[in-house]
């Protein structure tokens, strides 16, 4: 009945049907809205709405991830010394247990009956100042083949990420290391793993930065598009400052200190003799195993490296490549050769051992163990 009354109504002008030959139709207006009439296709474009170019910033910015609660650090980062209003580059040490910073023509002095230290903080974002603090201690630290050294020993304000800790710092001329400050195990404990494949992690950064022109309407500005990225750590696993590390062609379990501070790994060995086979450089050595065990061995020497000493002649290494195990990592390991006699560990695990493998808890050790030996 509706169709029957709008078709009434819509023909209720038109001519008699025999008069349509001679008579021409009623038009229908263009912009009729009656629901029998579909409007002209013209009747739907409307004039395009006024546009302008905009640029719009895209940027990506990195987010800090986080292992069981615990921050992810990389092996460098950017330090904060609040209380001094300081930034200084900063290195992650697992092996070393103390922090240390680049401090130069240091000077013992007395306050208020309080023994003090006067000294020039070195490559700060203010460039070298001049400090003064109380003094917390000395210590005394012992080289192997080398006399020791006393270093002072003050308490030091230090941020990096939403990490705050005041911590004891040595004071050490670093003129000779590339990061002024380093930062060791006190810091980290109970609050970060260390990632060795990355830096500059622990806070919220624009990794990259581009520009691209879009035509939009007149009404609509320029913008900038934050892409979130999080700090991947997909496919590692955890190991912690001190592990069991099996090197299975000798059949022989070392305990290992974890350290990202050194590049190439470590073990004990002694009474060392080279000799020439087949055109080759060859070492012949004893294994200092943990229960105290000598065993002899021979390799091939894959190469030698040079280690600077502060103040005394480089020293000459022989490096050996050994399959080396820890949990489930399983990797050939380039070992510098050297008595370790005088450390605690027969074997010392470094960055590239870990390399996108392992993070480092210092709070843990053993991880990779199902059971000790």
């Amino acid at each position: 009945m509706i169709l029957t009354g709008c078709q009434t109504a819509f023909y209720k002008e038109r001519p008699a049907k025999d008069d349509s030959r001679t008579t021409q139709p009623v038009p229908v207006p263009e912009t009729s809205e009656h629901p029998m009439v579909p409007a002209k296709p013209e009747a739907q474009t409307k004039p395009p709405a006024d546009t302008h170019t905009i640029t719009i910033r895209e940027q990506t910015i990195q987010t800090p991830a986080h292992q069981d609660g615990l921050l992810v650090l990389g092996i460098n980062e950017t330090a904060t010394l609040p209380n001094l209003n300081l930034k200084m580059e900063a290195k992650l040490d697992t092996g070393a247990e103390n922090s240390s910073v680049d401090a130069r023509e240091i000077q013992f002095f007395e306050r208020d009956g309080k023994k003090w230290v006067r000294f020039e903080l070195h490559r700060t974002s203010k460039g070298t100042e001049l400090m003064e603090l109380p003094l917390k201690s000395v210590t005394r630290i012992k080289r192997p083949g080398l006399p020791s050294v006393e270093r002072p020993i003050v308490m030091m304000t230090i941020t990096i990420g939403d990490i705050t800790q005041s911590v004891p710092v040595s004071l050490t001329d670093r003129s000779n290391y590339e990061s002024p400050l380093l930062i060791g195990r006190s810091f980290m404990q109970d609050l970060a793993v260390i990632d060795v494949n990355q830096k500059h992690i622990a806070t919220k950064t624009v990794i990259s930065s581009n520009n691209r022109k879009a035509l939009v309407p007149v009404t609509q500005k320029s913008y900038t598009r934050a892409i979130i990225k999080p700090v991947s750590i997909k496919g590692l696993v955890t190991v912690g400052a001190v592990e069991h590390m099996t090197l299975p062609d000798a059949d022989t379990v070392l305990k290992a200190r974890i350290d990202t501070g050194a590049l190439t790994s470590s073990i004990d060995a002694r009474d060392m003799e080279f000799f020439e086979k087949d055109g080759q450089d060859w070492v012949r050595f004893r294994l200092a195993n943990s229960t105290g065990d000598l065993i002899s061995m021979q390799e091939p020497v894959t190469r030698f490296v040079r280690i600077k000493r502060h103040g005394e002649e480089p020293e000459r290494r022989p490096v050996i490549t050994l399959n080396a195990s820890i949990g489930d990592i399983l990797v050939p390991t380039q070992f510098t050769l050297r008595s370790r006699e005088n450390y605690e560990f027969p074997a010392l695990i470094g960055a590239r051992f870990l390399e996108k493998r392992a993070l480092v808890d210092v709070s843990r050790e053993y991880t990779s163990d199902t059971k000790q030996p």
